[in-house]
């Protein structure tokens, strides 16, 4: 089997798929916080899979960032085998990294590609809202992880958060970072994405076919979904489409509503996100539009 794997990985793959398996094709997939590689293989019984190989490699991260997390992924991915849903299945792990050298998942492959800039806008927010009853309709299980922010699993405080040096208007963020160190709103607690957005979708023809890295997987409140899908649509679209997802996501799950205080949260949890590539003026001014309409909508 010459694959350019690990050795060791790839005994482990011979254990998981039979020593009888046909390896057809690796393809090396672009650099992500993982290195992931799509398998085309003849399994013994002859049927043709394509599965995904799903390796943490990057040491720093393991070690540095508490989300970055294999057995919280595996977790998430176990609460999902019975979900009616367009999402990656587990079929065998490493979780630990004792087997492959790094922690490893084999996954089901789903097929389709990044979403890029759609032709129908609305189209595009209707379906990007409609998995979202269904991932906050799973049963949670014990071993799922609780979601905080991720400046609290950082170790941070809202006492130490700053204004960003490029804001246009510091009492927006100053007031944000208050609304955050309030009591939050009663909400359910359901199992959330956590990093729900278009970037985590694949697609084909205009139709979403998956939601892809489950890595943050948790139980929360369904509203840091939403916020996290609408500051990502804000910032590489526009604030109408923002808005667009939530009339769309309020059709389809009309007994929840959503309240503006996660908006501000995950917009404030956001900020670490606000010197990555691609970060232009306008864009940075439609971030910082996102919480002050947040914060208006709050009174």
């Amino acid at each position: 089997m010459a694959t350019g794997l690990p050795e060791r990985t790839v005994e482990w793959l011979r254990s998981v798929l039979g020593s009888t398996a046909r390896v057809h094709e690796i393809a090396t997939l672009p650099d992500t916080s993982h290195t992931n590689h799509r398998l085309r293989i003849q399994s013994p019984e002859g049927a043709e899979l394509e599965l995904l190989l799903r390796r943490y490699t990057d040491v720093e991260l393991l070690a540095s960032d508490p989300w970055h997390s294999p057995t919280d992924e595996v977790a998430a991915l176990r609460a999902l085998e019975h979900a009616d849903l367009p999402v990656p299945r587990l079929i065998a792990e490493d979780a630990s990294g004792d087997l492959c050298e790094v922690p490893t998942l084999l996954l089901t492959w789903v097929p389709g590609h990044p979403p890029g800039t759609p032709d129908d806008l609305d189209a595009f927010a209707r379906r990007l809202a409609e998995p979202l009853p269904a991932i906050h309709a799973v049963d949670v299980p014990p071993s799922i992880r609780a979601y905080e922010p991720y400046f609290v699993s950082d170790g941070f405080t809202v006492a130490d958060l700053r204004p960003p040096a490029w804001a246009l208007d510091t009492r927006t963020w100053e007031r944000a970072f208050e609304v955050v160190a309030s009591e939050p709103p009663e909400t359910p607690t359901r199992f959330i994405h956590r990093d729900y957005h278009h970037g985590n979708t694949v697609w084909e023809h205009g139709v979403l076919t998956g939601v892809v890295d489950w890595t943050t997987g948790c139980v929360g409140p369904p509203g840091i979904d939403l916020a996290q899908a609408r500051i990502n649509l804000a910032w590489d679209f526009d604030l109408a489409m923002a808005d667009g997802f939530l009339d769309a996501w309020r059709a389809l799950d009309p007994g929840l509503d959503h309240h503006p205080y996660w908006d501000v949260l995950d917009a404030v949890d956001w900020l670490g996100d606000g010197t990555a590539p691609g970060v232009t003026p306008e864009k940075l001014r439609r971030y910082e539009t996102f919480v002050a309409r947040a914060l208006a909508d709050l009174g």
